[in-house]
């Protein structure tokens, strides 16, 4: 091969290297472009001091003080917010994947289309830690399935999880009507115990 040949393989190898590397480069910044929209459009904003994580064993130390309010969106991009807004509410956190959840959400739509929910107190569900690679994916479609009619606040990050202590799932968090934490509780509780506790918000 001459000289001349073999400057002309150089300088066109340069070339596609240079025209590969800029095509990563625009990508890269493509994606995330696309990840800053999905965040800004997705995550929830959280405000206020974070509870101390759940422990079942020892005096919960997140009774009385101000829960995080939150806002965020539900599976339909519709803004939800769990604010402290005068009114007492019950949050319960729930896992597609989980089988305790999968068990009580039927029975607690039940309680709230029967009416036993006690007017003046807000429900609250908010799926976390979410798993494309688990079972009963995605959350949305289980919760339809099982007619959820309560306000849904989607935890696209786990960040409200975090904000609220949560250990495990499902996981009910009660307020009383001035945002302060009531209660918290990990694993099932029956329908009597979440009438008694809801109600109880309201004196």
């Amino acid at each position: 091969m001459n000289t001349r040949n073999r400057n002309l393989l150089v300088a066109v190898g340069l070339v596609v290297a240079i025209a590969a590397v800029l095509a990563v480069l625009i990508n890269r910044g493509s994606d995330q472009g696309d990840a800053s929209n999905q965040t800004a459009q997705g995550s929830p904003r959280i405000t206020g001091e974070s509870l101390a994580a759940y422990d079942r064993g020892t005096r919960d130390g997140a009774i009385d003080r101000q829960a995080p309010e939150v806002r965020g969106v539900d599976f339909n991009g519709r803004s939800v917010a769990i604010v402290n807004d005068g009114r007492p509410k019950v949050i319960v956190f729930l896992a597609h994947w989980c089988p305790h959840c999968q068990a009580e959400v039927p029975w607690v739509q039940a309680w709230v289309a029967s009416g036993a929910k006690p007017d003046g107190v807000d429900l609250y569900a908010v799926p976390t830690w979410i798993d494309s690679g688990r079972p009963n994916y995605p959350p949305e479609t289980w919760l339809e399935r099982e007619g959820w009619s309560s306000p849904v606040l989607v935890d696209s990050n786990d960040a409200v999880a975090d904000a609220y202590g949560v250990r495990g799932v499902p996981f009910w968090v009660f307020m009383r009507s001035d945002g302060t934490v009531a209660l918290r509780l990990s694993g099932g509780i029956s329908e009597q115990e979440l009438t008694h506790i809801s109600e109880a918000l309201l004196r």
